[in-house]
């Protein structure tokens, strides 16, 4: 296996919650499962070091990034920005067909269990709200920014107010792109990614529900 096929791996893992915030990742155990020498290992390690997605501890080992309050604001900030610009394209475009997948999604990501399937609606409902959007460049950085962000999704467990907050808040996007206030969808959105999204992404793992 190559180092960017190890890379792939552990990115996709650390932005599923596989690898927790935290977890100390030893070249030899990764080494060991995927049969190969350390040298890939390094390489890709160093690469997720480059993201972002890994830091270097004082004992000079690396372990799973933790997001603090200040980087999960600036990282739900930014996206905020971006998003809202995809759906100002966007949402003029959408049809009701559009706008009834979006609140499909959003009824089966308030009644999933699974993490993972919670990762993938919630990644289709904002597909969905963005699809009329042209701007082919935007959706690429939105879609490495959401991968960032994909953790948020871990804390939204079928019952708390997390997840009842997710549902209201993107059915508030919907009912506003129906109604064709624009405005309100924007700011809707905003609201949701800076102040929910943003508080969930910097939950210590220990304090998961």
């Amino acid at each position: 296996m190559d180092p960017k096929s190890i890379f792939n791996e552990l990115q996709d893992q650390i932005e599923r919650g596989e690898l927790a915030p935290g977890s100390v990742l030893k070249q030899e155990l990764i080494a060991l499962r995927f049969g190969v020498s350390r040298q890939p290992v390094r390489q890709a390690l160093d690469r997720l070091l480059g993201r972002g997605l890994v830091v270097r501890r004082p004992d000079r080992s690396l372990a799973v990034a933790i997001f603090s309050e200040r980087e999960a604001t600036e990282l739900s900030e930014l996206r905020a920005i971006l998003e809202a610009a995809a759906l100002e394209q966007s949402a003029p475009l959408l049809s009701s067909s559009a706008l009834r997948t979006a609140e499909r999604l959003n009824e089966d990501l308030f009644a999933e269990y699974d993490p993972a399937k919670i990762l993938e609606l919630d990644q289709q409902f904002h597909l969905t709200l963005y699809s009329g959007c042209k701007n082919t460049r935007l959706l690429g950085t939105l879609a490495a920014l959401r991968g960032e962000a994909r953790r948020a999704c871990l804390h939204q467990k079928r019952g708390t107010q997390e997840r009842t907050d997710f549902y209201e808040e993107h059915a508030a996007i919907i009912a506003a792109c129906a109604s064709r206030n624009f405005g309100a969808a924007i700011e809707h959105l905003r609201r949701h990614l800076t102040q929910t999204t943003a508080r969930l992404l910097s939950i210590p793992t220990e304090d998961m529900p």
